[in-house]
């Protein structure tokens, strides 16, 4: 799940690794994704980014979901590989700010996006490397336990860098399907070793 709205997403806010909150706006819409979790709805590992805005939508999340627990939830487990872009130099300001101070530099990263990274930030390819790392980490844990499943709560860009990793996608067209805020995308594999299969993306309804 990509967390909600957060309160730069209306000012054009370049809010890579910055830490900023929800808005009421975000909160609400996770609230509304929420309700649609069944009750018999279980995972065994529960995954988020740990900035404030993944955090307070897990936590969001999580107090619709127990209050009809099938079982206790699983303990969240922080983990930083699965934050969204470092956008270096460029966080903080707006991409109006960017596109008046910085043209050329924006131009030559927007033709390369996958591969060049904005001043002192980090590439795309870049950001698929931590969060296949941590893909892989989670694989290996679980093992052949075919049971197992986690919810992640992460940022869009880092969405969009596991969609690709699983499905094989080029990742130059991780920018060709949207990934809204408050929105689920589902993944499976069938077998344990078989490949990843889509049951949904960009979905308000689990």
């Amino acid at each position: 799940m990509r967390h909600g709205h957060t309160i730069w997403a209306d000012t054009g806010g370049v809010a890579g690794s910055t830490d900023i909150d929800l808005s009421d706006k975000g909160r609400e819409a996770v609230r509304a994704v929420a309700k649609t979790f069944h009750s018999d709805k279980q995972f065994t590992h529960w995954f988020c980014s740990p900035m404030s805005r993944t955090q307070e939508t897990s936590s969001i999340l999580r107090s619709a979901m127990e209050q009809t627990p099938a079982q206790p939830l699983p303990k969240i487990a922080l983990d930083k590989r699965l934050v969204e872009l470092n956008f270096g130099d460029w966080e903080g300001q707006t991409w109006d700010q960017v596109h008046k101070d910085s043209p050329d530099l924006l131009h030559t990263w927007g033709e390369d996006w996958v591969r060049r990274s904005p001043p002192n930030g980090e590439t795309f390819g870049e950001q698929c490397q931590r969060c296949n790392q941590w893909l892989d980490s989670w694989l290996q844990a679980v093992g052949t336990d075919q049971d197992a499943s986690a919810m992640v709560v992460s940022h869009g860009g880092s969405i969009r860098a596991l969609l690709c990793i699983c499905l094989g996608w080029e990742l130059s067209d991780a920018m060709t399907f949207n990934i809204d805020p408050a929105s689920l995308c589902w993944l499976q594999q069938v077998e344990v070793t078989g490949p990843w299969r889509v049951r949904m993306i960009n979905s308000r309804h689990a």
